[in-house]
Order: C-alpha cells, then structure tokens, then sequence
C-alpha cells in the first residue's frame, strides 16, 4: 500500500480537529504510526502488558487516558503515551489525521491519530506497559479482515490477525477506517 497516496488520503478525509477538552476519566488518545520498511508500509501496533488489570496482553495502539494536569490537549495526551511505552518522542506536527472518536464498550471515547514518517523509527519498550512492540506490514494485516463473530451482525465488528495475535474491538475499529 503505497505511503504517499494513504498520507493524502488521511489528510483529507480525517483533518486534524484540535477542540478543547471536557475532562472525563474515560477520555483516552492513541497514535497511529505509519512508515515505509522493507519497500511496505508498516504500522506500528502494542501487546499490552500481561500483568495489567485491564486489556492485559491485548493488541493496541500506543496511547492512554487523558491527564487533566499532564496534557494540554488529547493529541498531547497521545504523544505522551506515545513516548512513555515505546521511547519514541513524535512532534505534533508530524501528526497528520485525527480519525473518527472510537466509543468502546467499557465506555471509553478514543480519539485516534495518525501520524506518516519517512523511514522507520527504533522502539524501545515500556516494560510495565508494554509486553511487546509490533511491527506489522498494513497491507497484509488489513487483508486478515473478517467479521467478528462474538458481536452480533447488527454491530458491524469486524477483528484481524497478525501471526496469532487477534487485533478486535476498538484497535479493530480504527484499522477498519484506515
């Protein structure tokens, strides 16, 4: 999947869209991170960390709740997280698209970004957050697309595979509008 005509069609289906923030504690912001390696697309995807109470070895996008006194904004709130669980610093202008706020069934709201970069970054693991980084070529991840059987087909889920890791739910839902 070519990186310069997904790049453009983020930025102008999914414009940045920076709002002032009504604190909640269930606010939350991930990063999406997109780059060229071995002549593909990458994304750039978590195994959250066994040990923790909630999604525990899950697959995710870096990211987290929004911090009242931490993050100025949700897309800090992102590249905060972003930086705290796999060592890489992104600059707000390096984000390009702001996707549709994902509601999950905890009751979340997820704000989702997207963010290209012209070559491939090294990752450095939070290990109490992260139980592994994922590096994972879109084209073949999205090509795993099927329905999600444990929703009902009212709820258009739909889930992916990488390896025999099972991305669903909101991660699922966020893929699906890339």
């Amino acid at each position: 999947m070519d990186l310069i005509f997904i790049t453009n069609k983020l930025k102008n289906q999914f414009p940045l869209n920076q709002q002032a923030v009504e604190p909640h504690p269930k606010k939350a912001a991930i990063l999406v991170m997109l780059y060229p390696k071995h002549n593909e697309t990458y994304i750039l995807m978590i195994k959250r960390a066994l040990h923790l109470k909630s999604h525990a070895g899950e697959i995710g996008f870096p990211g987290g709740v929004y911090e009242k006194d931490e993050d100025k904004s949700l897309l800090a709130t992102a590249l905060r997280e972003t930086q705290e669980e796999v060592g890489v610093q992104v600059e707000a202008s390096q984000v390009i698209a702001q996707l549709p706020i994902v509601n999950t069934r905890l009751g979340f709201e997820i704000t989702p970004f997207v963010s290209v970069f012209s070559a491939a970054m090294e990752f450095k693991l939070q290990e109490d957050e992260v139980e592994e980084i994922l590096e994972i070529p879109l084209t073949s991840l999205l090509a795993t697309q099927q329905r999600d059987v444990s929703f009902s087909p009212e709820q258009d889920m739909v889930m992916y595979w990488f390896k025999q890791n099972r991305v669903w739910g909101a991660s699922a839902q966020i893929l699906r509008e890339i």
